[in-house]
């Protein structure tokens, strides 16, 4: 067991729960922890799991709000040791035990110098996905329709992510970065379709979200960006003993931000990698938008906008 949650309930003494895989909150019967109270949404939130007792808490559209630390939950964000969530008369607080574990042994971040352990080079794709002008958003829409409107998003954009086989590796702010490994096997097109037909139906979903904005906002917007690459990258356990990630890192990963960076620059919602295209197979279509310059690339890198349909000529 690597964290727990400490629940306080109104009228009862506290209660510890194990963590183990992805954890829900809610008023529904089908939660991992049932809040039962009118003002606690059926779905109401999400700890996500990554790496060794590490979680991500999610809103997931609920209606009065995840608070986290006294302060309103609009985006995926990490949890650290001794995390307050407090949803309705609810208070759960959130215990790293192996933080907790490592520091009573002497094995904390500042004395356990290993860096990396059981890291691997794999085959992989990487989908970033970022929400345009988040930080506007989140200044324009009212704080009652925000963590409802914000929360759902991710929680749709997860799905469809897992729904094709892709890994969230991590949020960051309002990005999303997922991964598909290729194993032993030899690149293939599984590792550029996955992500591009996630990709794909993440802006169908997004331009469904701005419908549902503009009917209530129509001065405001929603859309999202989406860069795709692939290449091999160092994946496995990395950090001290007391903040072990698993995850992905390299030039592989950095260069699928580079690329998403693109999308607002190019004003197209998908930009992959020549890569990806040349491993895509039928069933897309790719505009060639020339050679680009990537942030921390001495050579100029091909980049492609992505769409389904008749190739563009």
């Amino acid at each position: 067991m690597a964290a727990e949650l400490i629940v306080c309930l109104p009228g009862q003494p506290e209660n510890k729960v194990e963590l183990a895989g992805a954890f829900t909150l809610g008023r529904g019967s089908g939660n991992s922890l049932i809040l039962p109270d009118a003002r606690v949404s059926r779905s109401h939130a999400l700890l996500r799991p990554y790496g060794r007792g590490k979680y991500y808490l999610l809103d997931m559209g609920s209606g009065n709000g995840t608070f986290l630390n006294g302060r309103l939950v609009t985006a995926p964000i990490e949890l650290k040791d001794g995390d307050s969530i407090v949803i309705a008369d609810f208070v759960l607080k959130f215990i790293d035990l192996a933080r907790r574990a490592a520091v009573t042994t002497g094995e904390s971040d500042t004395n356990q110098m290993e860096t990396a352990i059981n890291v691997s080079k794999e085959a992989i794709s990487i989908l970033v996905v970022d929400i345009r002008n988040f930080t506007g958003l989140t200044e324009a829409i009212p704080p009652k329709e925000l963590p409802a409107f914000i929360g759902s998003w991710f929680r749709d954009a997860g799905a469809t992510i897992e729904s094709h086989g892709g890994v969230i590796d991590k949020y960051i702010g309002d990005a999303i970065m997922a991964y598909w490994l290729g194993g032993a096997e030899a690149v293939d097109a599984k590792l550029a379709r996955g992500p591009l037909d996630s990709a794909l139906e993440l802006v169908e979903t997004a331009r469904l979200y701005d419908g549902q904005l503009r009917a209530r906002h129509p001065e405001l917007a929603f859309a999202v960006g989406c860069g795709i690459h692939m290449g091999e990258a160092m994946f496995g356990s990395m950090g001290g003993a007391a903040g072990r990630q698993f995850t992905a890192i390299g030039d592989c990963v950095n260069a699928a931000f580079r690329i998403e960076s693109l999308c607002k620059e190019l004003q197209r919602p998908i930009m992959v990698s020549e890569e990806i295209k040349s491993h895509a197979g039928a069933g897309y279509a790719f505009e060639d938008m020339g050679l680009q310059k990537l942030k921390g690339k001495a050579a100029d890198v091909q980049v492609y906008a992505a769409r389904q349909g008749t190739p563009v000529p």
